[in-house]
Formats: structure tokens, sequence, C-alpha cells
């Protein structure tokens, strides 16, 4: 049996085909396929059923499967150690991110670790939450820095806070409550609040604020939620509500004849979180890379609350 056959089985699995797994892995389809037939040969057990769209595993898959990923890790950990012996890091981290974490936080730690580690590579997927946790259950991303949202604590993910974000209101420079440097939630009623969330999940209020927000009557009828934070200060520009977002983003923008406003509430806040799978040992170049992040994040916002 070769590690390849256990590569291109993984991927198969993780990108939900043959065609897609040989684009992910660079290699010809028919070389994927010649891979799972002889890992099929070798195991004595047919892994996929072929006859559906995309291929599901069969009971002899499913049972193979976190075996192959053990392999495949140990083997990348092995050759990784070497080069640790050179006090060399190298290799590829897959990294998710939502917009805002990627521009305040990921872009200064790449720029850092492109001098300090040469030899890292990195792949960036930006998404929304839901998507990120996919990608991390699929193996398509090692890590992902995105807000906490869930309550219930996941036996399958593990997560470090790295930043407390206060929630800001965006609002035009000409607004009464702009002349305030801070504005309670209570001031909210009766208005329209534009706010981020993810696209099919949340049409009027993102989950982030829809229980902050839920005792102060805003106009719910007529707030919104957007996915992107540049949408959320164009909407508030044309006097369609006033923004609510994290400051992360709201430092992202300077848009003329807006500012941004500190929020008044124990609650006004989200945290954002480095999270990986609990089922897979971070590279070494993974866990440097979340050495890195930790560190900058010490040094350049206020400490995070004990998770």
């Amino acid at each position: 049996m070769e590690l390849t056959w256990c590569q291109s089985f993984i991927a198969v699995h993780e990108t939900g085909g043959f065609s897609t797994a040989a684009r992910s892995l660079h290699r010809s389809q028919s070389r994927i396929s010649a891979h799972v037939a002889g890992l099929e040969k070798y195991v004595g057990d047919r892994l996929f059923h072929r006859d559906v769209h995309p291929p599901t595993l069969t009971a002899a898959g499913e049972a193979f499967l976190p075996h192959a990923r053990g392999m495949v890790d140990e083997w990348t950990a092995a050759v990784a150690s070497v080069g640790m012996l050179r006090e060399e890091v190298h290799g590829t981290v897959a990294v998710g991110s939502v917009p805002s974490a990627s521009t305040q936080i990921l872009a200064p730690v790449l720029a850092a670790f492109a001098t300090t580690h040469p030899q890292v590579r990195f792949e960036v997927h930006e998404g929304p939450n839901s998507w990120l946790d996919e990608a991390l259950a699929h193996r398509t991303i090692e890590i992902a820095l995105r807000p906490v949202i869930e309550q219930r604590h996941d036996a399958t993910m593990q997560r470090i806070v790295l930043v407390r974000d206060p929630f800001v209101l965006v609002l035009p420079e000409e607004h009464p409550l702009a002349r305030r440097e801070q504005i309670d939630l209570a001031e909210l009623a009766g208005e329209s609040v534009i706010t981020t969330g993810e696209a099919g999940l949340d049409a009027r209020v993102g989950a982030e604020f829809r229980t902050l927000l839920a005792p102060f009557d805003v106009d719910e009828a007529r707030s919104m939620a957007v996915t992107q934070p540049t949408t959320v200060f164009s909407f508030v520009s044309h006097g369609l509500g006033l923004g609510l977002i994290g400051d992360l983003p709201g430092r992202m923008l300077n848009v003329p004849g807006l500012v941004t406003r500190p929020v008044r509430h124990p609650d006004a806040y989200r945290d954002i979180a480095a999270h990986w799978a609990t089922t897979r040992r971070l590279s070494p170049a993974g866990a440097t890379f979340l050495s890195e992040v930790r560190a900058y994040c010490a040094r350049t916002f206020d400490p995070p609350p004990v998770d």
C-alpha cells in the first residue's frame, strides 16, 4: 500500500468526487481512480458507493477513513520533524476566516510569517461561520478564525479566544445620536438596524445580534441582515437604518459622512476565536501559525477573557 493511495481516498471523500479530488491534488482523474482501486484491492473491500453522486463511503470506507487520515497526518508530522531539527518549519496551512478577521488579524500575521518561516505556504478560504465549520469537519481547512456564536460545547472542536470585539453603531454624522460618546441600546427603539449575518439564515437581524437586540423594540420589519460590512456602511449612507457591527470590521472602512460610536451594554460584544478539529492533530506549521496568531493578538488587542 502507498501513502498516495490514502491521500487520494481521503480527497475523494472530502471534495465529493473523483474529478474534484483530482483537481485538489493536481493529479489526473484516472490516477485518482487507480489509487482508490488499488486501495480497495489491498484492504479487500469496496470503500465507496459509486452508484450515487457524490460517491459515499461504504461501511468499510467509514471504518478505514480515520486510520487513513492518521497515516497521512503522521507522515506529514514525520517529514516536518526533520525540518524542525534544522529549525525550519515548512508545509502548507489551510486557514479559513471571516473577512474582518482576515483584514485585522490574518493579513499582518501572514506578512510576518513570510519573513520568519519562508518555507510555509498558505491557502486562505473566506466564508461565513457555517461554511467554516463544515470546512473544518471536511478538512478543507486546518484552522478557522471566526466569531463564537454557539453556546454549547462541541466535543469535535477546540477553540482559543483571541479577541473580544465590542459592537459599535454606524450612523450618519448629523444623526442626533452621533453627538454621544456612547450609545445605549434602548435609544435604538423604533430604529431599523442593519447588521451582518449569513445569507439564507439571517433575513432581518444577524444571529450575533438577535438576542442582544430582542428587548429593545427596534423596527425589525425594516431591519436587514447583510453579509458584508461594506454593505452595512452603504445602507446606512443611503438612509436605510443604523448599522450595528463589530469594531474589527468597523476599522476596515472610513466612509465620508458616517461615524461609529461604542455601544453601552455589558453583552455588546463578540469573541473572535481560533477553531480547529479535535479529530486531527495540528501540523507543525499549523501549530506554529496558531502560536503566531495568539502572540500577535496579545500584542495588538486588549487581553481576551479566559475561555
